[in-house]
């Protein structure tokens, strides 16, 4: 029997040893996939936060650009709203200026009158632009002239209504010509930089 038991022992120690050769590569094939792994979420983590870094980044920057576009459309509809109201308040100042130099305007715009032109006035000229101005134009220049009994819908200026062509020279008309011929040139002087 000892042979049999001899034999018996070497086929336990030889498990044995298998057993514990098995479990010494299993622990280390296990402790490299943990060390892999680990390695793994270090390089994940690190590339995580690097890619919240540039993230914030960018979205700063780009909130910085957004805010500075929306800064400088608030502040070219600040200064388009000042040169506005600058001929808003030019235009008022025309409108109450003394009668003699309101007059002025007035009988000058007069001067692009044609042969056969209706003179439409405003109620605000109908003390400067009367029959008897009308008759005293149209002999001096001796044109055919006729005063519009009806009062138009605008306030200041008149308009002279020809052949087929009517001359807008309501003030409201002329004014607007005026800002679109010098709405650069009064920016540029109420918004100067030093």
């Amino acid at each position: 029997m000892q042979g049999k038991e001899a034999i018996i022992e070497k086929i336990i120690s030889d498990a044995k040893l298998k057993e514990e050769t098995l479990i010494a590569e299993a622990k280390a094939k296990a402790d490299k996939i943990i060390s892999d792994a680990e390695s793994f979420c270090d390089s994940y983590k690190a590339k995580a936060q690097q890619d919240k870094v540039s993230a914030v980044e960018d979205i700063m920057n780009r909130s910085k650009t957004v805010a500075e576009l929306d800064a400088k459309k608030m502040l070219f509809g600040a200064k388009n709203d000042v040169v506005a109201k600058t001929f808003d308040m030019a235009l008022e100042k025309v409108k109450n200026l003394p009668k003699d130099k309101y007059s002025k305007i007035i009988l000058g715009m007069l001067s692009y009158a044609e042969d056969g032109d209706v003179v439409t006035i405003s109620k605000r000229e109908k003390d400067i632009v009367t029959e008897a101005v009308i008759k005293d134009i149209s002999a001096k220049k001796k044109i055919k002239l006729t005063l519009n009994k009806e009062l138009g819908k605008f306030d200041g200026g008149i308009v002279l209504s020809g052949k087929g062509v009517d001359k807008n020279l309501t003030l409201d008309s002329e004014f607007q010509i005026l800002k679109d011929e010098l709405e650069e040139e009064v920016a540029k002087k109420l918004f100067a930089e030093a």
